[in-house]
């Protein structure tokens, strides 16, 4: 990274102009991911119960070797996301708005970061448009604003990537041990990395026979990207293979594994036109007038609406521009030209460009195929670990572009005004109705109303159509951490066992004793003990039981 840090200072100096420009497309990042981040508006299910599992790694000393629970049913990843936000959450004193500003950041040296490899495999004036369009990119811009174990990982793979096209270039060992060690780190961060690894595969496979790379290196890019993936093996290995069974009764017994019939190469084009499309022209908006999943159908790509959910559970759409799609066409067959340009050439006569633009289009291709043979639920930010390839060529094509002196007055306009749409359209000036000092205040009404030694539990009647989260993990995160009560966990068996029940009504009153939600059916409540209201409306009700 100081080697990084080091080459972007010396770029910037040898070109005034571009440094100036760099340092006002970092300002526009930094305003984008960091005004008011520490509100904590957006704190659901994911948020709070990665904080709460992290509070008790750091306080209680309950370590883990499982990380993130994935939507796949029973599945989960590495826990190394967890102890890294560790080290963030004991910094900020176990406030969970600290991890949304670790993500924040993340997200901003990813800025930099961009323009680094874009330079090198690209050149000037690549890295400058690369990055202009990562530092304002909706979808980038929104995920990024917040903690969830997926948001960083473009920052990591961008850097898996440079190091395998070093590799391929170089012939070095510390770029082969490097690409696989931000590789295996990257696999903790979300399951779309691991749709890769048949790419690390090969190069593993390249390095011994066309490399003829040494077996110690060799064993130890192997051993660094098998660290990484080790505790769940010992989690298996103490638990009777219980992940490898519940994969096996999901993919291959529930037929989530192969395309559905007949759609594999609509939603294939579909998907990788969207991908583009979104990133370089994605209008943002708040509402939830977007399909939650991503069907990848040409019918509901090529409508009026054109909408696109941002996120599972929260209320942003994304609306594609015909543009967007007019820029995809003209990267997608620039790059089939330079493909046909160099297809007979020898290695030693082969463009510069050549090599980034084969591995980034095979990074793209593989990610879009290898997401299309799964047939289950699929929402558009499992696309995050392919976010920056996209990017890149963006910053390819305005090169090319650039290096015409006639279209170079046209073309900064037109990226100006692709910059501008986005900034004009953002959404971080937007504000929810409930933030930390809310959640601080139902937390400590619940605390205070807790009698020593009453099972109790926490479940939620929530305001907000699109959160789903009624275990209430967001409240009782601040109840436990901030007002040292630990209610019971926010499984089923819980709730029976639960003596009280404190039902936290986001919209106001409720008949809650009626309520059909599990969490209130399972605690079979019989009368209401007492209840309470905050200045924002929301009733807490205190329920009993025979």
């Amino acid at each position: 990274m100081k080697k990084i840090i080091k080459s972007i200072k010396e770029l910037m100096l040898k070109n005034r102009a571009e440094g100036l420009l760099l340092f006002l497309i970092l300002t526009v990042a930094i305003f984008l991911r960091f005004y008011h981040i520490a509100r904590l508006e957006f704190f659901t299910y994911d948020q709070a119960r990665d904080a709460l599992f992290v509070k008790r790694m750091i306080v209680d000393r309950e370590f883990r070797l499982l990380g993130t629970q994935t939507s796949l049913p029973g599945m989960y990843l590495p826990p190394f996301y967890y102890y890294t936000i560790a080290v963030v959450l004991w910094l900020f004193r176990l406030n969970p708005a600290g991890i949304d500003i670790y993500s924040g950041l993340i997200g901003v040296l990813s800025i930099p970061l961009v323009y680094y490899v874009a330079n090198k495999i690209f050149g000037k004036p690549a890295d400058i448009f690369s990055a202009g369009l990562f530092a304002v990119s909706p979808i980038i811009v929104e995920l990024t604003r917040r903690a969830w174990n997926c948001n960083t990982l473009p920052f990591f793979i961008l850097i898996a990537f440079y190091f395998v096209y070093l590799y391929f270039k170089e012939r070095k060992v510390r770029d082969f041990l490097l690409a696989f060690t931000f590789y295996g780190y990257s696999l903790s961060l979300h399951f779309g990395a691991w749709t890769l690894i048949p790419l690390f595969i090969y190069i593993w496979f390249y390095a011994l026979i066309k490399n003829k790379l040494k077996t110690k290196w060799l064993l130890t890019g192997a051993g660094i990207a098998f660290f990484f993936i080790s505790p769940l093996l010992i989690f298996e290995l103490r638990h009777n293979f219980i992940l490898v069974s519940q994969a096996k009764m999901f993919f291959f017994d529930g037929g989530h594994l192969g395309a559905a019939p007949g759609n594999f190469w609509e939603s294939l084009i579909s998907s990788l036109i969207s991908i583009f499309t979104i990133l370089i022209s994605g209008k943002i908006t708040v509402g939830y007038g977007a399909p939650l999943e991503f069907s990848g159908k040409f019918k509901e790509f090529f409508t009026s609406s054109q909408q696109i959910s941002v996120v599972a559970q929260k209320p942003f759409s994304l609306t594609y521009q015909w543009w967007g799609t007019g820029v995809f066409l003209l990267i997608f067959f620039y790059s089939i030209y330079i493909f046909y340009k160099n297809f007979k050439l020898n290695k030693e006569r082969k463009t510069n460009d050549f090599l980034p633009l084969l591995l980034i289009w095979i990074w793209i291709l593989w990610g879009v195929f290898a997401s299309r043979i799964y047939s289950g639920k699929f929402f558009f930010f499992y696309y995050l670990y392919l976010f920056p390839a996209p990017i890149l060529l963006f910053g390819y094509l305005c090169k090319k572009g650039w290096e015409n002196k006639w279209l170079r007055l046209p073309l900064f306009l037109v990226v100006l005004a692709i910059v501008s749409f986005h900034v004009r359209f953002t959404t971080v000036f937007a504000t929810g109705w409930r933030n930390i000092s809310d959640l601080k205040n139902v937390a400590k009404i619940i605390a205070q109303n807790t009698p020593e030694g009453i099972k109790f539990n926490i479940a939620t009647i929530q305001k907000d159509a699109d959160r789903w989260d009624r275990n209430s993990v967001d409240y009782r995160y601040f109840v436990e951490t901030y007002f040292k009560k630990v209610s019971l966990d926010w499984y089923p068996e819980n709730y029976r066992e639960a003596e009280e029940l404190f039902v936290v009504s986001e919209g106001g009153t409720a008949d809650v004793l009626k309520s059909n939600i599990m969490e209130i059916t399972e605690f079979y409540p019989s009368n209401i003990l007492a209840e309470w209201r905050t200045e924002k409306g929301i009733v807490i009700y205190k329920l009993g039981k025979k």
